[in-house]
């Protein structure tokens, strides 16, 4: 729990509960062959359902409620780390629940939706790679242009 903390808008360190950014400090990835620590920072937002900072509230919560130490992951188990498989048959379980074909999705689903969507926002594809740990180009062959991400288009033009 200690990868996570909390801040003002200042970047001062506040307690949960008073926080408008949230700091999550990453370490080791299959992507990060020399181990060095990467925080990435993520703002509140309105949507109570994806709010980022909400969200971290939540694990920390979670996680004092399993007995989890401040040096233990904040996604773990009694057994150890929480695995790529678990989260991949999570998603497979969550996309059947929703009528959907569940061998199309997988872990690298999140990725692949959190690349789209910043796309589609508007979001600078340095600041897309930075954030999603992208070592190549790779991620702009997988995101989808929405009609959300077209809206201006044609007013740029002109």
């Amino acid at each position: 729990m200690s990868a996570i903390r909390f801040f003002d808008k200042n970047e001062r360190q506040v307690p949960p509960k008073r926080a408008d950014i949230v700091g999550i400090t990453l370490s080791g990835a299959k992507n990060n062959q020399f181990g060095r620590q990467e925080i990435r920072f993520h703002h509140k937002s309105a949507d109570k359902l994806i709010c980022p900072v909400r969200g971290a509230r939540w694990v920390l919560k979670g996680a004092a409620f399993f007995g989890r130490w401040p040096d233990d992951p904040a996604l773990s188990t009694h057994a150890g780390g929480i695995t790529s498989e678990s989260i991949s048959v999570t998603i497979k379980a969550a996309a059947a629940q929703c009528g959907l074909d569940p061998g199309r999705f997988s872990t690298h689903s999140v990725r692949i939706g959190g690349a789209t969507s910043l796309l589609n926002s508007g979001a600078d594809r340095l600041v897309i790679k930075l954030l999603g740990r992208w070592l190549s180009n790779a991620f702009e062959d997988y995101p989808v242009l929405s009609a959300k991400g077209s809206a201006n288009l044609a007013r740029q033009m002109c």
